[in-house]
């Protein structure tokens, strides 16, 4: 069972997750609420794609600067030291998309997006 299947077609109809597996169905990240909040676009998606260029801890908190697609469009904030991906992702499509829409999210090192499943990691453990 492809538990990234499963979260986008809980996405597209909350009522897919009776369909599913019963191991899935007991995934708390498919659950139709933890669904709803999730900012993170799942592989083949039409979505914009953020690059995280600079993720540091400071005095207690985390900086972030993002690009935003391929324009130039940059944002900048911080998050307090106890957030996820979930809330970086959440942070940046609050801030600069419709909030509707999912986002590819790409960290430094790398050049593949942040699968939809680690919404709940801590930004503390890619510092």
């Amino acid at each position: 069972a492809d538990r990234e299947l499963v979260l986008e077609a809980v996405r597209q109809n909350f009522e897919a997750l009776a369909h599913a597996a019963d191991l899935l169905k007991a995934d708390s990240l498919l659950s139709p609420d933890a669904v709803a909040v999730n900012p993170f676009a799942v592989q083949g998606s039409k979505s914009l794609v953020c690059t995280v260029l600079e993720l540091s801890a400071v005095e207690g908190r985390f900086r972030f600067r993002v690009a935003l697609g391929l324009g130039g469009q940059q944002l900048d904030g911080d998050l307090p030291q106890s957030a996820t991906l979930g809330d970086l992702g959440r942070h940046i499509r609050a801030s600069a998309l419709d909030q509707e829409r999912c986002l590819y999210l790409v960290l430094p090192g790398s050049e593949t997006p942040v699968s939809a499943l680690d919404v709940e990691q801590p930004l503390v453990d890619l510092v």
